[in-house]
């Protein structure tokens, strides 16, 4: 006899909206990162790697006699793998993703935009055709990239064409929405080639804060190198974020969606 998941719903309070969450139903948009497998690789010339422990005559591994598996992973968050990174990532300060950004799940709406590889750069138009329905009651965007490989949860960027990056246009109008998180499956907000990581700091507004003065830091994130499945159909979901502990400017995530229904205006 096969189990049977039970349903799992909530009703919540949005702005003036009353959503019901089906939280039973959850679609996680991370990549799995898998040593000696498949994984997506960006900047970093090597893939994400584990060994044995060796430690005072321990050995972490099973195979080669130790008591149990014990393994020291090296991989860069920015470069290996569905992440979520915060303002510090171009601060000279240690800044941390727990430390600064809304962690609170969110309402958040998921888009789908059509990009060229002749042209993969994406315009104001665009999105503003996919995006419809606006931006004024949701705090999370994720964009879903087309065509929509299944690739890209294995993809050595530094071997395929340019991915799809938002124009300056786009990310100046995101960056005066009310939106709090970005989400991407390509593996930077800027292209591989942009030094100064104009898009990020357009997000984050850090150029409205003059040389010297006291800086606002921002609460908003990005999340990059999600995968976002073809039965995901475009419109509103729950978003939790689902952040690693890890205290760095960037920190292994997996954003998980929750179908919802609006119930009535509360």
């Amino acid at each position: 006899m096969l189990y049977k998941q039970r349903e799992l719903l909530a009703e919540l309070g949005w702005g003036s909206k009353r959503l019901r969450i089906d939280f039973s139903a959850g679609v996680s948009l991370a990549i799995p990162l898998q040593v000696n497998g498949p994984q997506p690789a960006f900047f970093a010339a090597v893939p994400m790697t584990a060994t044995a422990l060796q430690l005072d005559g321990f050995t972490g591994d099973v195979q080669q006699g130790g008591s149990c598996n014990v393994q020291l992973l090296s991989w860069a968050p920015h470069c290996h793998g569905t992440h979520t990174e915060c303002v510090g990532h171009v601060l000279p300060e240690a800044t941390f993703v727990l430390d600064t950004i809304d962690t609170q799940p969110c309402l958040a709406r998921l888009i789908s935009i059509h990009c060229t590889a002749d042209y993969p750069q994406i315009g104001l138009q665009q999105l503003h055709q996919a995006l419809s329905a606006g931006l004024d009651d949701c705090a999370a965007l994720a964009i879903r990239t087309l065509p929509n490989a299944a690739s890209k949860q294995s993809r050595n960027y530094s071997q395929q064409p340019n991915y799809p990056v938002l124009s300056t246009e786009c990310m100046q109008f995101l960056a005066e929405s009310s939106l709090q998180h970005l989400l991407l499956d390509t593996p930077s907000l800027d292209a591989a080639d942009n030094p100064t990581l104009a898009n990020h700091r357009i997000w984050w507004e850090l150029d409205r804060w003059p040389s010297g003065a006291s800086r606002k830091v921002s609460s908003r994130s990005v999340t990059e190198m999600i995968f976002v499945p073809d039965g995901l159909a475009d419109g509103d979901y729950w978003l939790h974020l689902e952040l690693s502990p890890l205290q760095s400017d960037a920190t292994p995530s997996r954003p998980v969606l929750y179908p919802l229904k609006f119930i009535q205006d509360a």
